[in-house]
Order: structure tokens, then sequence, then C-alpha cells
């Protein structure tokens, strides 16, 4: 399959899938409408919004009819899928913050990403940002450190 025809066959998905995201919440018992269905909603726009955006450019971007390679680098690939296998596993005894604060640089520098401040102020703007959305607008607390 090309790799332009598979691209925009995934966005349509996240698109679809937003959408039945998005009506799924309209089950959701009492209380749970003004606290997990808003955060799921939240979660639904964005995506839907996102992969419409992305399928947008994806339709007036060059027509690449090259075939999918899903990596030229298998090392690296597995390197990048044992990292996002112990920040999964580190998650829960270490909190969000403090996983992420090592796993981005990580992830940075396994993809060859060699700018340290750069990279600095990504993570720093990263957590900031996660922390302002989910704890500070959403209310919603993220595993902290299990002591």
């Amino acid at each position: 399959m090309a790799r332009r025809h598979l691209d925009r066959v995934i966005l349509l998905g996240f698109a679809v899938l937003a959408v039945l995201l998005y009506i799924s919440t309209a089950s959701y018992p009492g209380i749970a409408q003004k606290t997990s269905a808003l955060y799921v909603r939240f979660l639904a726009v964005s995506m839907g919004i996102l992969s419409i955006v992305q399928l947008g450019f994806s339709m007036f971007r060059d027509h690449d009819t090259g075939r999918l390679e899903l990596t030229d680098h298998w090392p690296r690939f597995i390197g990048l899928l044992a990292a996002l296998i112990v920040f999964a596993l580190v998650f829960e005894h270490a909190g969000f913050y403090l996983s992420a604060a090592v796993f981005i640089p990580v992830m940075a520098l396994l993809l060859g990403y060699r700018n340290y401040p750069v990279i600095a102020l990504t993570t720093a703007g990263v957590l900031g940002f996660v922390y302002l959305v989910f704890e500070k607008l959403l209310s919603v607390n993220l595993p902290g450190m299990a002591l």
C-alpha cells in the first residue's frame, strides 16, 4: 500500500474514532457527566480536529507513491520501543512527571537530536502544558511518585 493511502485511511479512522468516542460519553452515568465525560469529550474533540487538519495537509502535499517502510534502522526502532516499555513500567512507581522528564530527552537522543537546550525547553514545555491542561484546567490528578 502506498504511504499516502495508508496515511489517509488511518487519519479517517482516527476522525471516526473521535466521533464515536464523543458520542459514547452520552451514556456516562450521573456525576461522570461532569467529570469523566468532560475529559473524554476534550480528548475526542482534540483528536478529531487534529485528524481532520492532518488529513487536509495530506490531501494537498506532494503525491508520494512510494511504498511504506516501517523503519530504515531497526536498532533505533527497537531502542525506541524498549524506552516506551520502560516508561510504561516505571510510570506507576515514579509518577508521570519524573518518568516523562527522563523519557522525553531519552527519546530525543535516541532519535539523533543533539540540541540540548532545545531538548530541555521542549521537555519543560510539554510537562508545563500537561500540568496546566490536566491538573489545572480539567482537574485530573496524574499519578505521582509512590513512596
